[in-house]
Parts: C-alpha cells; structure tokens; sequence
C-alpha cells in the first residue's frame, strides 16, 4: 500500500492523535447539559432591526428563506414595515425566542407577526435543540430562558452529549476528520498510479455535487415531521408539551396577532399532498384553536398553483419560483395586512 501523499510522520501524529481523543474522553466526565453556551444573545441583530418601526415580522427557517423574495414582498406590502427573523433549521423553541426576545420587546411592537411553520413543528419544541442549531436558538436566548430550554431539551429526548464536545478543541476536531478523509482517499487509491488520490477525490467531489444528489430526500428537515408518533401527532396546548400556550399568551400581552402560517409540502407528480386522518385532524384542531385566541392559521397545502415544478430540494422551492410564490404569498395574505397595501402592478 503506498500512502503517497502522507509521510509516515504524519500517519504517526495521527494514530497518536486518535489514542489522545479516545483517552479524554475515558477520563473527562461528560457535561451534564449536554451543550454549548459561549454562544449569546444577540444584540447587534436586534439593534438592527429596532433601527425603524416593524408593522410586520416573519418569523421561520428555510421554509421562509427559499420560498418569499424579500424585497419584492417589501415592496408589496407598503406601506407596511416588514422585518424578518429566518434561520435555516431552526424548530419551534427559536421562533419562540424570536418573538418573546426580538418581536415583541420592539417599541412599538409588530401589529402582526407570520410564522412559517411545516405540518407538525410545533408538536416537539425540543427537536433541533442540539449542536449548531442550540448555538443558532442561543443568539435569541436571554438568562430567564435557560430553564424552559433545558426543560425542552429534555423533552425533545436527545442522545447522551459525548464528552469530545465539551472537551475537544474545534480546530483540533478539523484536524482529525481532515487526516482520516485524506488517509481514507490513500486507502482507496492504493494501487494506483501518482495522482491516483488526487482523482479519486475528483471524482467523489464530482459525485456529491449537489445536483446530483436526489432532490426529494435531500432535505433532512422533512423526514422530521414524518417518523412522528401518534402521540406526537395530537394538538395540544398543554405547557408540558409545546409551547403555543406561550405564544399566544406573550403576542396577547403586546396586542400582537399571529398568523401560522403552513407551508405545502413537497407535492406529487399530480401536484397533491397526500394527507393522513392525524395531519387532518390536527391542522383543524390547531386552526380552531387559533381562531379562537385571535389569531389565525393560513394554509396552502390544497393551492393547486404550487407545483411540483417549483420544488428544488425535499420541501425547498427553487430560486426560479420565488417570484411567483411571493406574488401569491401576498394575495393570500394582504386581506390581514395591519395598513392596506398600496395598488401593485400585475407582475
């Protein structure tokens, strides 16, 4: 076997490497917490947006982000204000922290204020609470939050934190993959003529791009709201369990109404999201409930001018669709805009 572009120094440095982070982590006890919290709030994005009054906030993650062009909404929706708070793979328990700690602390508050959700995001708000996406919730998180976090965490059931994520360096944990992905590239090009690891990394590149990845799958949000139980699949209200108790009560506390609004997911070749009795069951429970607090839940599952076309990746529109859905985005919803929008052009 000839490691061509590795001396055997390195290999060395590497199996010591290894022995090194197996031993720390047999020593060092585990953070209880099970999580990062160097991360905080914050203030120079919260600043940014206070720097003018929000008649409206939209609140999401990537459902949000690939589907409305911003500017052209912006400009649709005056003379209403708009601001948006959207982080790609962010779960229920940020959009809370964007509200209570970005929404509506604002002076005035927001009239109104969307959130863009998928079928059962709200059920479990401890999901999506663990690695970069508790280090994206922190930035939203002020000290009296800690303990309704960890109590989510908890009940979002994750698995025991390792000890190397408390306890190894970030750049020594780049080291490490990058010398086992480069002596793994030697493994397979043994044999080979020189520069037979340089074209097998090529080619695995070259595999991997991302448009040659299978578009329905590749969102990995999504199979999130589909290995749910049945009993993750129930509307409830209950504190111990989601937190659209707190959403509403906060947003009533400010006057501020909410608008759930519901994305369609990724439909089939003949443009239909198929729907089981619980997905039915519960939208129409979460709905009433919404309704009867004041607020309300907007749905595009059954608009029959989202196709299939339009979807990039898993439940992801694509670039080319933006202009169109945000047109739509904004015929549904201008009838609740908090200022009557000014007459806009026909695209």
């Amino acid at each position: 076997m000839i490691f061509h572009s590795r001396p055997r120094s390195e290999l060395w440095q590497l199996f010591l490497l290894v022995i090194v982070v197996a031993g720390s982590a047999l020593l060092l006890p585990a953070d209880p917490k099970g999580g990062p919290t160097s991360v905080k709030f914050d203030q120079e994005r919260y600043d940014q947006l206070a720097r003018k009054p929000r008649d409206i906030i939209l609140i999401g993650n990537s459902m949000l982000n690939t589907r409305l062009d911003k500017r052209v909404f912006d400009a649709m929706a005056k003379p209403n204000s708009v601001g948006y708070l959207a982080e790609g793979g962010t779960r229920s328990f940020a959009w809370f922290l964007k509200l209570k700690n970005f929404a509506l602390v604002l002076d005035p508050p927001p009239a109104l204020v969307f959130i863009f959700y998928r079928d059962y995001d709200f059920t479990l708000p401890g999901l999506k609470l663990e690695g970069g996406h508790l280090e994206t919730a922190r930035t939203f998180l002020k000290p009296e939050d800690e303990p309704l976090l960890e109590f989510h965490r908890t009940k979002g059931m994750l698995p025991a934190p390792s000890a190397l994520d408390r306890y190894l360096p970030d750049q020594l944990t780049m080291r490490l993959r990058s010398r086992v992905k480069d002596l793994a590239v030697d493994i397979g090009a043994a044999g080979s003529s020189p520069g037979g690891g340089t074209r097998l990394q090529e080619e695995l590149n070259r595999l991997f791009e991302f448009q040659n990845l299978r578009a329905d799958v590749f969102d990995e949000g999504a199979s999130v709201n589909d290995i749910l139980s049945h009993e993750s699949k129930r509307f409830t209200t209950d504190p111990a369990q989601t937190l659209l108790g707190q959403f509403n009560s906060i947003a009533k506390a400010r006057g501020v109404r909410l608008v759930f609004y519901r994305v369609k997911r990724r439909p089939d070749a003949q443009n239909t999201v198929v729907q089981d009795g619980d997905l039915l069951a519960y939208t129409g429970a979460f709905r009433s409930w919404a309704e009867s607090q004041g607020h309300l839940l907007l749905d595009e599952t059954d608009d029959p001018r989202l196709t299939l076309a339009m979807y990039h990746d898993g439940d992801h529109l694509g670039k080319a669709a933006k202009a169109v859905f945000t047109q739509l985005f904004f015929e549904r919803v201008k009838f609740c805009l908090p200022r009557p929008p000014h007459r806009v052009p026909p695209p």
